[in-house]
């Protein structure tokens, strides 16, 4: 049944004065005009007096209307306290009432929408569950896929391919270190060379000076020294080849050079040993021939030939080592030149 609302709004003052006239007060009206009327009529009562009765008896009789009179219109009076203390408290009662029910109303109104807000995080919930159902469906469908024991299995044989390249790695890092060694120590060998080769041609020279003023100063009747006991010794540059193309004794200085390492893009490979040993004691050609300089000279091409012993059995127990620098690497030797 639908409720007017508008009809428990507050009345207008005329409306009110209406309702109040309009209301039954019967009950609670006739102790009040029983008495009104009683003392009015009193007067008259014991003015008239009857022959029947004294007037010490009319006026018990009124005495005791008077009392039942006054005693309802009491009980009336306190029926009406009551009722107006009840309808207190049932006013209270109403508010308060009225204050949990809002607070309910509150309560509810809050708790709904926390349940709407899970409402939705379940909606969103369940909505990206059916896109993963969708997504699972099509990867379990694919046949091309592989099984889970399968993929498992590979897995584990890539992470051991992996430590295994690991492993190859340290020992390939630790190999190139013994190559670079290696490698160092050729090229101290090879600077060592030249240093040895520079000192010879030094003491060539030396000697070459030394037979020229010697030859100027000697006398007719003793016989020159001959040239090929020059034409023995290694020159490593320009000059010394161009001797040695022009006396044909002496070999030319690439020979000599052939037992240093050279670099290369790719590769470093040193010179080869033996072949350097073998055109050094081709171009070693002693000449014991008697000269002007005497036993010094002698004793000097004594120990050049020691030295070039000596140097020959070092190039010929050299290890040949070829060494590979890997690719795409930042270090780089250089070389002195």
């Amino acid at each position: 049944m639908a409720v007017n609302v508008s009809s428990w709004d507050l009345l207008d003052e005329k409306a009110e004065f209406d309702l109040h006239k309009s209301r039954l007060l019967a009950v609670e009206e006739r102790p009040f005009r029983r008495i009104t009327k009683r003392l009015s009529s009193a007067p008259s009562l014991v003015a008239a007096g009857t022959p029947l009765k004294t007037p010490e008896t009319a006026a018990e009789l009124l005495k005791e209307d008077f009392t039942l009179d006054f005693a309802a219109f009491d009980s009336s009076l306190v029926r009406l306290q009551f009722l107006h203390d009840a309808n207190a408290r049932e006013r209270e009662r109403y508010r308060d009432d009225q204050e949990r029910i809002l607070r309910e109303c509150q309560a509810a109104r809050d708790t709904n929408a926390q349940l709407r807000e899970q409402l939705e995080g379940a909606r969103a919930t369940l909505a990206q569950r059916r896109r993963f159902d969708e997504m699972a469906d099509k990867i379990t469908s694919n046949r091309l896929l592989r099984p889970r024991e399968e993929q498992v299995t590979n897995l584990a044989k890539l992470e051991e391919e992996c430590r295994e390249l690991e492993r190859e790695s340290e020992t390939y890092s630790v190999t190139w270190k013994e190559r670079r060694d290696q490698f160092n120590r050729i090229m101290e060998e090879g600077m060592l060379l030249r240093r040895q080769i520079r000192d010879e041609k030094e003491e060539v020279d030396r000697r070459e000076g030394m037979n020229e003023g010697g030859g100027e100063d000697e006398p007719a009747g003793q016989t020159p020294r001959p040239e090929q006991s020059r034409n023995g010794s290694p020159s490593p540059d320009g000059d010394g080849q161009s001797k040695a193309e022009g006396e044909g004794g002496t070999p030319q200085v690439a020979a000599s050079h052939r037992g240093t390492p050279v670099p290369d893009g790719s590769h470093l490979h040193p010179g080869d040993g033996p072949s350097v040993a073998g055109s050094r004691n081709g171009s070693r050609q002693p000449s014991r021939e008697p000269s002007p300089l005497g036993r010094e000279e002698g004793e000097e091409d004594e120990e050049m030939e020691d030295q070039r012993d000596s140097r020959n059995m070092i190039e010929t127990g050299t290890p040949q080592v070829s060494v590979d620098p890997p690719e795409n690497t930042g270090d780089r030797m250089e070389l002195d030149t």
